[in-house]
Parts: structure tokens; C-alpha cells; sequence
């Protein structure tokens, strides 16, 4: 692992950080009591974009006031950041090649995402300095391995993300100390590709998907995964013959993420309690629902996806994946 640039962006004093926390992720990362999540569903839905491409992989910044996502056609993919209204987008990303799976920093001030030059290239992480803006640059890169799907730990030290580094066609989950550029790996074997890592609201865990076998069978097989930070086991969630995949914390003891059926293809999105392990379905699936975003702003929960659920603003617009929030009730 060879980073892209060396620079130590992480300066400001341990209290700090400490204060941001308790402040972000007040009423966040309690545990959601079982009563209270068997009634959770989604409120009215509100579309936020529209247009003639797709809009993925919806993000909130941790106050709730801006959206970042991936929009345009594989081979140009940006990162764009719009307020929660869908208003005054911009592109963050570099011009040209791909560039997906955005993440924001636990300050909001910084969006980490993958990138990809051209098709022949491999996977490196880049981030964008927003406040203020600041040219995109290489965080984390090297023409031998890839790099996807960064996620910032709380306080922002360390990264997680998942790697083929070392192990060519086989992916684990790795982290990346900021201070010091250097890379650990996390996850090991030879019989499954481990992917999208996400920090619990505390830190000490990761949620993460995982593909059965590393042959590339189509339809796939993956599973849910958690991660202990403190002695490195870790514990399946899901199983079954279907896809369970994208997964993020919604409260400390539930996880949101979307379930793909291999029999029809069909999507749809769902939450996991994880001490009960009671499922909840949150939406139907008929409009191919995926890359569920679960944030909370004053003690409300909320839910970003990405969906062809249609809105009525333009006429006669093709089914293009658009995003969509709604507030999650109880």
C-alpha cells in the first residue's frame, strides 16, 4: 500500500474530536429497545433528484444538510454534493473515469470516495476538502492493488476500507492510520471477498458485506458480517441463497441495508436488530430499492436510498435510480 500523498490531515487536539462526538452522535448510538423497532417504518418519502441518468449511493453529512451520491454513466461517474432539498449541486469529484461510494467525514467537512482513471486503471481513494473546497487528492492508491468504499472511524484517525492488496482477486477489509499512512489489514481467508466496511457510532465494531466463494458465480451469494474491533472476531448476521448488502448502523444495535432476492432480482430494503435479530421490511421491493443511508438529526432517524420509484416532475422520463429520504417512524 502506497499513499498517494503524505500529509497528516488529522491536527486537531483529542478533546475536540471527543466534543464532536457527543455532540454528532447524541441519541445515535443507544440501543433501540425491540418494541420500539418492530413498529419502525418509513414516514412519507420525498424524492430529492431527477433527470435523464442514474443517482447512487446516497450520504448525509452528519448534520443532515447535505446529500452526497454518484450520478452519470460508468466510464464518467461524479461524486456531487446537493443540500437535502436536492438544490445547488456541484461536482467534488475529478474530471472523468469513476467515481463512487462516497462517505462524509464525522466533522462534514470532507467527502472520501473511490476513483477510478479509466477502466484499465485500478481503484484509489480520494477526498475532497469541502470547507473550503479544495481540489480533489489521492489519499490512498497504488497501480498494483485496489481500493474501494472508504469509511471514516468516529474520530476521524483512521479509515477503514477493503483492499485486494496483496492478495490479487481477493478482497479484505483493511484500515488505514492517517497519521501515519499506514495500512492494517483486518479480515483474512481465501473463500470469501469481504466489502463496505462501516463503523459502529462508537468504533469498536465494523459491519460489513461478504461474497460467498471468490469465484464470481452469478447470481451471487452475500452475507452480513460484524466485526470486533477490540479482539477481531467476528460473527455472521444473515444467510440464506440471496444478496444482503450495503449495511449501516442505524442505532447501536440495528443495521439498515438492502436485500436483493437471486430468484427474481427483485430489491428491497430492510432493518436488522441485531440482539433479537428480528428483520423489518421497509419497503416493498417493486421499485428496486438499494444503498440504504440511515442518519439522525434532534432524536429523528432518517433513511436515504436510491430507487426508480418515479416522481411526477418531468414526462415521460425513463426509470433512472433517483434518491430518496424519509423520515423513520416508530
Amino acid at each position: 500500500m502506497l499513499p498517494c500523498a503524505a500529509r497528516n490531515p488529522v491536527n486537531s487536539p483529542d478533546w475536540l474530536y471527543a466534543a464532536n462526538r457527543i455532540f454528532r452522535l447524541a441519541g445515535y448510538n443507544e440501543a433501540m429497545k425491540r418494541k420500539d423497532f418492530s413498529k419502525l417504518h418509513l414516514g412519507k418519502c420525498q424524492r430529492l433528484t431527477a433527470g435523464l441518468t442514474d443517482h447512487e449511493h446516497p450520504t448525509l453529512s452528519p448534520d443532515g444538510r447535505w446529500l452526497a451520491c454518484y450520478s452519470g454513466e460508468y466510464g464518467s461517474l461524479c461524486v456531487i454534493v446537493a443540500d437535502r432539498r436536492g438544490r445547488f449541486a456541484r461536482r467534488v469529484s475529478p474530471h472523468g473515469g469513476n467515481n463512487t461510494q462516497p462517505t462524509w467525514d464525522p466533522a462534514g467537512q470532507r467527502v472520501a470516495y473511490r476513483h477510478q482513471a479509466d477502466p484499465e486503471h485500478k481503484w484509489e481513494i480520494w477526498e475532497t476538502v469541502l470547507l473550503p473546497q479544495t481540489q480533489p487528492e489521492c489519499i490512498l492508491g497504488d497501480p498494483r492493488w485496489n481500493y474501494k468504499h472508504p469509511s471514516y472511524h468516529p474520530t476521524e484517525a483512521r479509515l477503514a476500507y477493503f483492499s485486494d492488496e496483496g492478495t490479487a482477486g481477493i478482497y479484505h477489509l483493511w484500515e488505514l492510520d492517517r497519521a501515519n499512512g499506514q495500512g492494517r489489514q483486518l479480515t483474512f481467508g481465501d473463500t470469501q471477498n469481504h466489502c463496505h466496511p462501516v463503523y459502529s457510532p462508537d468504533g469498536g465494531r465494523i459491519v460489513f458485506h461478504a461474497y460467498e466463494g471468490v469465484d464470481q458465480r452469478e447470481p451471487a451469494v452475500t452475507n452480513l458480517y460484524e466485526l470486533s474491533m477490540t479482539n477481531g472476531e467476528v460473527r455472521r448476521l444473515t444467510s440464506g441463497e440471496d444478496q444482503y448488502k450495503h449495511p449501516f448502523y442505524l442505532a447501536d444495535d440495528v443495521i439498515t441495508y438492502h436485500h436483493e432476492r437471486n430468484a427474481d432480482g427483485r430489491r428491497w430494503l430492510e432493518a436488522l436488530h441485531l440482539k433479537s435479530g428480528e428483520v423489518i421490511q421497509l419497503t416493498s421491493g417493486k421499485k428496486n430499492d438499494k444503498h440504504p443511508y440511515p442518519w439522525r438529526v434532534k432524536g429523528k432517524a432518517f433513511l436515504a436510498w436510491s430507487s426508480k420509484k418515479l416522481g411526477s416532475e418531468l414526462e415521460n422520463e425513463p426509470a433512472t435510480y433517483d434518491i430518496f429520504i424519509a423520515e423513520l417512524e416508530s
